[in-house]
């Protein structure tokens, strides 16, 4: 997968390839969540740091606040936008990457264009809105046997199942797209 005539091959494979369930797209929701969650907390604790620190330049006040988590409290819309800037961040940065994150990997899952070829920053950012914090995934119930999510559909997407062949051939490690 070297070549740009080999990867060409590849992403017709990809168009083919059988579409990801429900159960298999939630599991990996799940271990992408874990993943979230420890960033989130990273996140949340570097914010701390940056609030702590303009009180400690005078930027910012503590004076009418117990300690910099009810400055925060009282300014939560900001931690908010960050919150969700980080997730929307996370799934961009790996969509647009190599098609996956690391919970699609771990189950060998794969998100491309409808034709196999990698999603565009447009694509990702239109499905990262429209996925409704995974609620989407519930339109393959509605439309069973499509294998589309309401994200697929709106940002013109599919997320494939790899064979392990597939998934130790794309190694997105050795050969990112």
């Amino acid at each position: 997968m070297h070549s740009s005539e080999s990867l060409s091959h590849s992403y017709s494979e990809f168009a083919v390839a059988p579409r990801a369930g429900l159960w298999r797209r939630l599991a990996a929701m799940f271990y992408d969540w874990l993943i979230l969650i420890a960033l989130w907390m990273l996140a949340m604790a570097l914010g701390l740091g940056l609030v702590a620190l303009l009180n400690s330049a005078g930027v910012i006040s503590f004076a009418n606040y117990a300690d910099p988590a009810a400055y925060i409290a009282d300014h939560k819309i900001w931690f908010q936008l960050y919150s969700l800037a980080l997730f929307i961040g996370f799934y961009l940065y790996f969509w647009c990457k190599g098609g996956q994150t690391l919970g699609m990997r771990s189950w060998r899952v794969l998100l491309v264009q409808q034709d196999g070829r990698p999603v565009t920053l447009k694509q990702a950012a239109i499905r990262a809105l429209t996925a409704l914090l995974g609620l989407g995934n519930l339109w393959l119930l509605i439309r069973w046997g499509k294998g589309l999510a309401l994200q697929d559909q709106l940002s013109h997407t599919q997320m494939v199942v790899l064979t392990k062949q597939q998934s130790r051939a794309l190694n997105l490690y050795k050969n990112a797209r």
